[in-house]
């Protein structure tokens, strides 16, 4: 498994410190093949231990190790990735796409069997709930956002036969979505989460996983980066869901 791959797969069981500067590494691992760990500490905006707890929760002895396999890739023949551009979008939405790829068609799935969809999130995660209501229903799929407990349990009242919970958290960590994916499991509702953090409640609450990677600027989550690749890999999820069956019958 190439270094890239190992990194994507273990952010999932790493602590949100440990998966930011992973995810600053996978913008570009030539970063490590070139600096020192004092350096790339600084590069990732973090403290050495940091960077070295992170190297070691996806699966290397430390930074010293990562940087022999980043090395030995790129001396075998395998171009160094292009250099990232922190803060620019394109970067951000690109890793998304590429992180999200492996649960979009089981997510997908889901969405083409529901009969109607809960869309639950809080602040701008909620924001994004909003349209992607709209676009549900382009989609011929009744859809409710909840952002409070009273309209969260009046959208899994039973009946709850063709429902399927859709709950968005940049962090993972915002508790009322995390309740409500709680409650669907409790209820039998299949249940999709799009979040940043793989590790992080939320994904472990929900039966499927979309995540998305974007990297926290200097000035905080209230930046537009994270909602710009929410908002993308919801626009392919939702492609991919009004595809037509192999009969070639819309669902």
């Amino acid at each position: 498994m190439s270094v890239t791959a190992t990194l994507q797969d273990r952010l999932k069981g790493m602590r949100p410190s440990e998966a930011e500067v992973a995810r600053r590494l996978l913008r570009n691992l030539g970063l490590i093949a070139g600096k020192s760990l004092r350096e790339v500490a600084a590069q990732c905006r973090t403290s050495d231990a940091t960077v070295v707890r992170a190297c070691r929760a996806a699966g290397f002895d430390g930074f010293q190790d990562l940087k022999y396999h980043v090395l030995r890739e790129f001396t075998s023949g395998e171009p160094p990735p292009p250099s990232a551009r922190h803060g620019a979008y394109g970067d951000d939405i690109g890793a998304s796409l590429a992180s999200a790829e492996a649960s979009l068609d089981r997510s997908a799935g889901l969405l083409r069997q529901a009969s109607r969809v809960v869309l639950a999130g809080v602040g701008a995660s909620y924001g994004v709930a909003l349209i992607a209501t709209d676009i549900l229903f382009t989609l011929g799929k009744p859809a409710l956002p909840v952002h409070n407990e009273q309209m969260a349990s009046f959208a899994l009242a039973p009946p709850v036969r063709g429902l399927v919970l859709l709950a968005i958290s940049h962090s993972g960590e915002t508790q009322f979505p995390v309740r409500v994916a709680q409650d669907a499991r409790q209820a039998g509702v299949p249940s999709i989460g799009l979040t940043n953090e793989p590790g992080s409640e939320l994904a472990q609450a929900v039966d499927v996983l979309v995540p998305t990677q974007a990297v926290e600027p200097p000035r905080g989550s209230y930046a537009i980066a994270p909602r710009l690749c929410q908002l993308v890999v919801l626009d392919l999820l939702f492609s991919r869901t009004g595809r037509a069956t192999p009969a070639g019958r819309p669902r």
